[in-house]
């Protein structure tokens, strides 16, 4: 996770997974897998996906996400449609 970028994004994605898988805050690390270590089943995914569009203002919609299996990699992925260049067309 780019913690200098992020450190935003992971303060305020660390309780809302905790809340959308119901695991406790301190098991939201950024290696934490969503899957394998909190549990998180398809309709988690999903709430996960909602809730964080809402909350950043940003649209997982349409975005590659076959990389992203850890909680860093989701505030990386965050962080990313967040900045200015993902949304230039040059970027495409």
């Amino acid at each position: 996770m780019d913690v200098e970028h992020g450190d935003d994004v992971w303060e305020a994605l660390r309780p809302l997974c905790a809340r959308v898988m119901s695991v406790p805050p301190e098991a939201v690390v950024p290696q934490a897998r969503l899957v394998a270590d909190l549990g998180a089943d398809s309709l988690d995914i999903t709430e996960l996906e909602a809730a964080s569009e809402e909350l950043f203002g940003v649209s997982l919609r349409g975005t590659d996400k076959t990389g992203v299996s850890t909680v860093g990699d989701v505030a990386d992925l965050i962080v990313s449609l967040r900045t200015p260049a993902a949304h230039s067309p040059l970027a495409r």
